[in-house]
């Protein structure tokens, strides 16, 4: 039997959909600037470091030696080979119980000592503030112990306090910081619990977070007004949750000049998200940005700096490398190969102007109809003897399904089936033998659907169990851990000659993924960020994949809204809206017909029923019928189950059921 497939109009994720208009952009927003409007001169572009470990390093009795092997202070070896910037942490009292360091590393002593090291080294030296005795990000903003008990004013006088006392030190010392960030990584804030910010967030507490803020701005104004003070967010490329903090900064009067984003590719989206999200930041808030940390190595440090220096207007005003001294001077020596790319690049800074680069594009078409079936279970099926026929024909499962119309298949894949309380002890539904279907089903020209579970077992609204290998991770461990794996697996199926034509980052997640740490209750925050490593690593190990959220809401409009508007609230990047629709648990089938029109239209994404057992013909029909030819297609649950897709009967015989797919296919054609 042919059919036509009918072309869905290309969904263009046009990252320059942010088609920006500079002068307008900017001009529109000037009533919402910062009431100071004073213009920042804007310097050469700045290739920097944060340096804060080496005290460390050479309390260790490390020395550092330059490219020809002649023992040197590391910071005078940087300054030579391109660096201009230094930039240093420091906490307010790492030597207490529960603090970063006993020998007081990265105490004010120690700060100063190496503020005036980088001085004279001849760069400009930047101050991070971390107001926590340990380890300020977004996963943590411990309040230092010295200021236990002080709520409201007087925690901002506190604040106030320690921040004018380190700065006039540091001027009296000679060494004052040209840059100041109050705070590191604050966009959940900063001296939790009282400057603690969720998307949960009331009024109470971005004030409570403003207030801790701007008087860390007042003692910098006193003490250095002519320094820059930064402001520093773990957002390199979600620019949703950036504006949202910036806007909310310039509503309360917060000053900032300069805005600085931390990129690290397992966190922070593509480097396509970054640029965008840079351009956007630099048109509405007509302000200086820097990437103040990110990850060097070598296939990524010229292409973040390329990125960042070529933000319109100037506006790129430079990078911080996050603690480079390992890749820098591995065992204290220093590195040629790296080296030559920061010396050269800052040659070619000084000879050429900066040039824009195009907005990235990506452009994904889908053809419909999709018509497919989960065929996950199929090698358990044959390993208990199970041989698949059609009209009394035996053949392989892909080739029935194919010879019926079926045109993809699902896949889903356990982390570690084998584990204790995995799913199969055989190890099905492993990446080995999730990788000899895809095989299977390539060779017999049916294109995959990956459904990564993210667990050992399955993964549902009422189950979202964390892999048993991964249970050592926590926060940002665990998170890492999903974006390395989630990347390894695509570049494995792309190395196998097997890339998946699409993947489903989390299977029936409306409840969340990987709990505890990722599972909903009344903050999206945790599990969204899970959710963006998961896309984000995708997209970079192949920006071609179409990248599906499925949740288990077919006939809930309401929920699935609730869901949605949440996760695009929290910056999850993502193409299609994937459904399961049960209707003992999901509604009529009114009410599917009804949800998937109003998301289609709402979000202007494709839709599909990923998941489904009941009223084939009916449930196909109105996934065609989705106004924009936005509905794509659909997947039987369990295709080859006799219980579930019924399909095949216990034997492996097609029954009457398949038919129905011949039906809708014939139906198609007619439109």
């Amino acid at each position: 039997m042919k059919y036509t497939r009918q072309p869905l109009t290309a969904i263009k994720l046009n990252l320059a959909a942010l088609k920006l208009n500079l002068a307008a952009t900017t001009l529109s927003l000037g009533l919402a600037l910062l009431a100071c409007s004073c213009k920042i001169d804007i310097p050469p572009f700045s290739i920097g470091a944060d340096m804060s470990f080496i005290p460390q390093y050479e309390s260790r009795g490390m020395a550092f030696t330059d490219t020809s092997g002649k023992e040197q202070d590391v910071l005078a070896i940087m300054a030579a080979n391109g660096f201009d910037n230094i930039r240093l942490r420091i906490f307010v009292d790492p030597q207490a119980p529960g603090g970063y360091s006993a020998e007081g590393f990265c105490n004010l002593e120690q700060t100063v000592a190496m503020a005036q090291r980088i001085v004279a080294a001849g760069m400009t030296f930047s101050l991070d503030f971390h107001y926590s005795d340990y380890w300020a990000d977004p996963d943590k903003q411990y309040k230092p112990s010295a200021w236990n008990g002080l709520t409201g004013e007087a925690l901002e006088n506190a604040l106030y306090e320690y921040t004018h006392h380190v700065l006039t030190t540091l001027k009296e010392a000679g060494a004052a910081p040209q840059i100041i960030q109050p705070g590191n990584e604050i966009n959940h804030g900063m001296v939790w619990p009282e400057g603690y910010i969720d998307d949960n967030a009331r009024e109470e507490n971005w004030a409570a977070l403003m207030g801790l803020y701007k008087a860390a701005v007042k003692a910098a104004r006193e003490v250095l007004p002519e320094s820059r003070l930064m402001v520093h967010l773990a957002l390199g490329g979600q620019n949703t949750l950036c504006r949202e903090f910036l806007d909310i900064m310039n509503r309360y009067g917060a000053e900032f000049d300069l805005i600085g984003l931390s990129y690290y590719e397992q966190w922070h989206e593509t480097y396509d998200d970054l640029q965008a999200n840079l351009y956007d930041l630099a048109a509405r808030y007509d302000k200086p940005l820097y990437v103040c940390e990110y990850g060097a190595n070598p296939d990524n440090i010229r292409r973040i700096n390329d990125i960042v220096r070529s933000v319109p207007g100037g506006l790129g005003a430079g990078t911080m490398a996050w603690e480079p001294a390992r890749v820098l001077f591995p065992m204290g020596k220093a590195d040629p190969a790296i080296l030559d790319i920061y010396r050269d690049m800052a040659a070619t800074y000084k000879k050429r102007a900066p040039r824009e680069m195009p907005l990235p594009r990506r452009e994904l078409t889908f053809d419909r109809p999709i018509v497919g079936a989960d065929i996950s279970w199929v090698p358990e099926q044959e390993d208990k003897g199970t041989v698949f026929s059609d009209n009394g024909v035996e053949k392989d499962v892909m080739e029935i399904l194919k010879d019926n119309g079926f045109n993809w298949v699902r896949l889903r894949l356990f982390v570690d089936p084998a584990a204790e309380n995995g799913y199969s002890p055989q190890g099905f539904c492993g990446l080995e033998k999730t990788l000899e279907m895809a095989r299977r089903a390539k060779n017999a020209g049916l294109k995959l659907l990956l459904n990564f579970h993210y667990s050992d077992t399955w993964a549902d609204p009422g189950k979202q169990y964390t892999p048993s290998s991964w249970a050592q991770h926590a926060g940002s461990g665990l998170e890492g851990q999903v974006y390395r794996y989630t990347y390894e697996v695509i570049r494995r199926f792309m190395e196998e000659g097997v890339c998946p034509d699409m993947v489903q980052t989390g299977n029936e997640i409306n409840h969340g993924m990987l709990w505890p740490q990722g599972k909903i209750e009344d903050s999206y925050m945790h599990f969204g960020v899970l959710l963006r490593c998961a896309t984000a690593a995708v997209r970079a190990a192949n920006p071609s994949i179409p990248v599906m959220v499925h949740i288990a809401c077919g006939g809930q409009n309401d929920e699935s809204v609730y869901f949605l508007d949440k996760i695009l609230s929290r910056d999850v990047k993502f193409d299609i809206i994937g459904q399961s629709y049960y209707p003992q648990w999901h509604g009529t089938l009114e009410d599917l017909q009804h949800n998937l029109n109003d998301l289609a239209a709402r979000y202007n994404k494709p839709v599909i029923v990923v998941e489904y057992k009941e009223h084939r013909l009916e449930v196909n029909q109105i996934v065609r019928d989705v106004p924009g030819n936005l509905g794509l297609g659909t997947f039987i649950w369990e295709a080859t189950s006799p219980v579930w897709g019924n399909l095949f009967d216990k034997k492996g015989s097609t029954n009457e059921n398949m038919k129905l797919y011949r039906q809708f296919l014939e139906s198609y054609d007619s439109l």
